[in-house]
Order: structure tokens, then C-alpha cells, then sequence
């Protein structure tokens, strides 16, 4: 693949990233993981999630700085893949936590938009994958859009978990 267009399509995913890493919390310990199958309280709950989206959300900063830079497309390859990696484990970790029953509801939408972006990754990390210029750049775009919609998810998610009496992250 010609290389300009490699590096487009790596600053339009590291645009991507950092739009989705704005949407982290403030950082905390954390506490309990909730893995247990045991609901946890309100306030372990708003801790649990708080530690997972400020992880996340620092390491896409980190992520999206790599993509930015990439000078290769093997450079670009392993920021895909390792953004991929990143929101595989974010992903892990919400799917262990056990929300109160009041934040079933966002607790749900929280993780559905991140499994979405872990979706948009993968197809982008395909694209990336191929060689074929044109699909890479265009998967481009379509993962910056959807990192658009992510963070509307992740808000409205935000807004459910509040609604529902759970201090939500601040941010997204």
C-alpha cells in the first residue's frame, strides 16, 4: 500500500481514538471488580466502572499519540492492533462487573458501545490488514464516525447510570 495514504488512514484512526479516550473518567483505585456475580453497591459500582473508563481512556491517548506517529505500516498495523487489544480488555473488564439492579440499563449501554467500537476496530484492523488503499482510507472514515457515535452511546450511558442514582464518569 502506498505509504501517504497508510499514514492518512493512521491519523484518522488516532483521531478516532482520541475522541473515544476523551470519554474516561477521573482516575481512581477502583475496589471491588464485581466478578463475583454479586451485584455491587451503588458506590463500588460508579468505582468499578471509573477505574475500567480512565484506563481506557488513558491508554487511547497513549494509543492515538502512536497512530499519529506511525511511519510504517507495520507502525500502523501494531497501533491497530494494540487499540483493538485495549478495548478487547475494557470490554472484559465491564463484562465482569455485576451492576445494581438500578444501573442494569446503562450498565448495558455502556458496554454495547464499546462492544460497537471494538467492532469498528476489528473491521478497520481488516482493512489496515488488506494492502488495498482505498479500503483502508475508507474504513478510516467510517471508524471516525463511528467513534462519533461511541461517544453518544457512551454518554447517553452516562446519563441512564445517573438517572439511575450512580455518580457516572465525568467526560464523553
Amino acid at each position: 500500500m502506498h505509504f501517504d495514504l497508510k499514514r492518512k488512514t493512521a491519523l484518522i484512526a488516532a483521531t478516532a481514538a482520541l475522541a473515544i479516550a476523551g470519554c474516561g473518567g477521573d482516575d481512581d483505585d477502583g475496589g471491588d471488580s464485581g466478578d463475583s456475580g454479586e451485584a455491587l453497591s451503588a458506590e463500588d459500582y460508579a468505582a468499578e466502572i471509573e477505574s475500567v473508563l480512565t484506563t481506557f481512556g488513558e491508554e487511547s491517548i497513549a494509543l492515538g499519540t502512536e497512530l499519529s506517529s506511525a511511519q510504517t505500516p507495520e507502525e500502523l498495523r501494531s497501533g491497530v492492533d494494540d487499540l483493538q487489544a485495549l478495548t478487547q480488555t475494557a470490554v472484559d473488564d465491564l463484562n465482569a462487573i455485576t451492576p445494581p439492579e438500578e444501573a442494569a440499563e446503562g450498565h448495558e449501554t455502556l458496554t454495547g458501545a464499546l462492544e460497537g467500537y471494538l467492532s469498528d476496530i476489528e473491521t478497520l484492523a481488516s482493512a489496515v490488514e488488506s494492502d488495498d488503499p482505498q479500503e483502508a482510507e475508507d474504513a478510516a472514515l467510517a471508524f471516525q464516525e463511528a467513534a462519533v457515535d461511541v461517544q453518544t452511546e457512551l454518554g447517553e450511558a452516562a446519563s441512564q447510570l445517573e438517572e439511575a442514582g450512580i455518580e457516572a464518569p465525568s467526560g464523553g
